[in-house]
């Protein structure tokens, strides 16, 4: 669809006694005043990921250009300056930039002039032939000039009119929109109207890739035996919309597009490349527009569950606030119903228990969600006030109507009107289905409606007039440190990331003489710092690193004044999904092991396995090489269905044993499997990748070469893959750990 309008109603010429006003200068917009700051995004670190180069929100300063990434109407007016299009240095791409995927600014789609006329819609949020990876976006912009503030309509008009045309309120020349994508390239047009003013139109070309290579995030409904299928609602509500199954599923889709939307557009915002988590999918009658009339396209399912728990056994749990038992419940109807689609650990799923009476924010169902823990709980208390499609998002967060207590106002979560209720549901959502858990810092979802409307409603619970703009700076948003967890979640991948590695990553942690080094096969991407069980600060990385140095007084330095003395607690994140804490920085020191002989001191490692388990005997082995002249030259190892032992054989053929050599369990069988090292071409033994459990389930070696052994032992066993590896330097100089009839623990000594 071409992007500039030919009629003639569009060139409607304005009045030649209206005088433009130069809109090059000084001016209030979207996000405050020209060249001043925006609201910038802040960081803890010295140190940022960032997938985009821009680094703030702002306006363009009087002598800035402006490149226009949309099409207009053109008026032929050769006196008339030029308007400089509003634009945002985080929106704003020159086309020697990649886009925030990596991938080159795309070639065929032309950007075109900047529109002549101050009331064609102005887009901020959105570039020409801009990536997106989800199927519904925001796009917010601008209308008109600041003096003279202008309210009316903007019109969406989607792909090849594949889509149901949308209409948005403008208030005081400012606008939001929730536009709907197809995969590949979207023409979309977005026409203006108000009284008194000629329509106006601008035009965009967006691509929507769907990641079809990371894993979904499913939704699903819990029902007990025997349920009749309803939720709660309003009875307004319910003669109007109905509140079965049926629309619970409508309700839940768009909740879930919501916090699609809310969340990429947040990633964005933080610097993290156009990334979000997608959606399972299926092809069914289309819900998010209520003016299609079974129109068949891919949407977000959502499952059908049923539990062998009745109404009664559901509702006394939550009553008594057993959160396990909740859980219990909810897991093993999913499981029975997910288990031959995805293993537990890959899969995700957001339930919405129907037959609840309340939000199912209690207990540890608070620290728990789906992208954390695989399951996330959510009640239906509150669903009743949420939009079942596009065409409702504006209404559902502006309806003043009051609930009373026509069911059961005892709740504060049911205080204040409607859309202080679905604002409250939504943030309830957010919490339960994708939060990183635990939470490290105080989130302010309070005003999630924010995202979606212009103009803010009057709240009854605050007493106090809503906000007449709702710009990002006074919207709510995922913290900083919330979005790097999220940056390398297997569920937020785009193509331009590697594969994310089978099993967690765990870093491992090595003393040094002032302080710590963290390392990881798939790189460090986090460190949080924390003092008296808070988090502080943050140190993050703008590439995965394999090894970083955590030294104490670069650590104390990024702690605020009162807490520069007190002691550290560090949660270390790695890119491969893993992550370890270091309950007390200063009991590194307590690592160090004296050798014998006068050899000097080594470091022991993180211990990997079941430390201090019962009946277990302790070993440490100090290898012959520490003495000048003695070479390891194999390994043998004892194994079946975990570790049993380790055999290191030196050039003078003498031996040391680390563990057992019979057989690792009484009835197993045990193998014996030998690695030689190439010594002739000065070949060493450089670490291990060890799989643990509540046991050493099986363990690789690593070479100096770069060679690995096999994997002995059980090669899928354990919840994590660990690598020990001495930092940079330094070499291994011995084991420790302990054992039963197999090895229980197990650590490198270095130095």
């Amino acid at each position: 669809m071409p992007s500039q309008t030919e009629s003639p109603s569009a060139h409607t010429r304005l009045s030649s006694k209206m005088k433009l006003p130069n809109l090059r200068k000084a001016r209030t917009g979207f996000f405050g005043k020209s060249g001043g700051p925006s609201p910038s995004i802040k960081t803890d670190s010295a140190t940022s990921i960032i997938d985009t180069p821009e680094t703030s929100l702002s306006f363009p300063t009087d002598k800035s250009k402006s490149n226009s990434s949309v099409s207009a109407t053109r008026r032929s007016s050769p006196e008339r300056p030029r308007p400089s299009r509003p634009t945002s240095e985080i929106y704003t791409s020159s086309s020697s930039r990649t886009d925030p995927n990596g991938s080159p600014p795309n070639s065929v789609v032309r950007s075109s002039s900047v529109p002549l006329s101050p009331f064609a819609p102005r887009l901020i949020s959105a570039q020409e032939g801009q990536w997106f990876h989800q199927s519904v976006i925001l796009v917010f912009g601008e209308v008109g000039v600041p003096e003279r503030p202008i309210d009316g309509t903007i019109t969406v008009h989607h792909h090849l009119e594949g889509y149901p045309a949308t209409q948005w309120p403008v208030t005081s020349g400012h606008f939001k929109v929730l536009v709907h994508l197809d995969p590949g390239m979207n023409r979309l047009r977005f026409d203006f109207s108000a009284s008194k003013i000629a329509p106006t139109s601008s035009g965009i070309a967006v691509n929507f890739l769907p990641l079809t290579s990371c894993p979904p995030l499913h939704l699903a409904i819990l029902l007990a035996k025997d349920s009749l299928g309803e939720y709660e609602c309003h009875s307004d509500r319910k003669l109007r919309e109905g509140n079965d199954v049926r629309m619970a599923k409508k309700k839940f889709r768009m909740a879930a597009y919501l916090a699609q939307l809310f969340t990429g557009e947040q990633m964005f915002r933080h610097r993290l490349g156009r990334r979000c988590f997608r959606l399972g999918e299926e092809w069914v009658a289309d819900s998010l527009s209520s003016r299609d009339d079974g129109v068949m396209r891919s949407v977000a399912k959502v499952h059908i569950l049923r539990t062998q728990k009745t109404v009664r056994d559901i509702q006394q749990r939550e009553a008594s606030q057993d959160a396990q038992g909740i859980w219990d419940i909810a897991s093993e109807a999913v499981e029975d119903y997910f288990g031959e689609i995805a293993p537990a650990a890959k899969r995700h799923v957001a339930v919405l228990v129907l037959d609840a009476k309340g939000e199912l924010r209690f207990g540890d169902l608070r620290s728990r969600s789906a992208f954390s823990n695989g399951l996330g709980l959510c009640g239906s208390r509150s669903l009743y006030t949420l939009p079942s499609c596009l065409e409702e998002v504006v209404s559902a967060f502006s309806d003043c109507s009051r609930p009373g207590d026509a069911i059961g106002n005892n709740d504060s979560s049911e205080s204040g009107s409607f859309w202080e209720i679905a604002t409250s549901a939504m943030k309830n959502m957010l919490e339960a289905f994708i939060s990183p858990q635990p939470p490290t810092q105080p989130r302010d979802l309070e005003h999630i409606n924010r995202t979606f409307l212009m103009k803010e409603p009057y709240s009854f619970r605050s007493k106090s007039p809503g906000l007449k703009f709702c710009v990002p700076k006074d919207e709510s948003s995922w913290p900083r440190v919330d979005c790097l967890r999220f940056r390398y979640h297997p569920c937020f991948r785009i193509p331009t990331d590697p594969v994310p590695p089978a099993l967690p990553d765990n870093p491992q942690v090595y003393a040094i003489e002032n302080g710590i080094v963290a390392g990881a096969q798939s790189g460090i991407v986090l460190v949080e710092i924390c003092t008296d069980g808070l988090y502080r600060a943050h140190r993050e990385f703008t590439r995965p690193e394999r090894e970083v140095s955590l030294l104490e007084d670069d650590l104390r330095e990024s702690l605020p004044g009162g807490h520069k003395t007190r002691p550290m607690k560090l949660r270390i994140y790695s890119a491969g999904q893993g992550k370890i804490v270091v309950e007390d920085f200063s009991t590194s020191k307590s690592s160090k092991v004296q050798l014998p002989n006068g050899y000097g001191v080594a470091f022991k490692s993180s211990s990997l396995g079941r430390p201090k388990a019962g009946g277990s005997e302790p070993q440490q082995l100090v290898l012959h090489t520490v003495t000048p002249g003695r070479m390891l030259t194999s390994i043998r190892v004892f194994h079946n269905s975990a570790l049993g032992g380790l055999e290191f054989m030196y050039e003078d053929s003498s031996t040391q044993v680390f563990g057992r050599r019979e057989s690792s369990e009484s009835h197993e069988k045990v193998e014996v499997s030998d690695f030689t090292l190439d010594t002739r071409k000065g070949e060493s033994l450089l670490g291990f990748c060890v799989r643990s459990g509540a046991q050493v389930e099986g363990i690789e070696i690593l070479t100096s070469f770069g060679r690995r052994s096999p994997i002995f032992g059980n090669p899928h066993g354990g919840g994590a893959s660990n690598t020990l590896i001495p930092p940079r330097g330094r070499s291994i100089v011995g084991v420790s750990g302990s054992y039963t009839q197999c090895v229980v623990e197990f650590s490198i000594l270095y130095k």
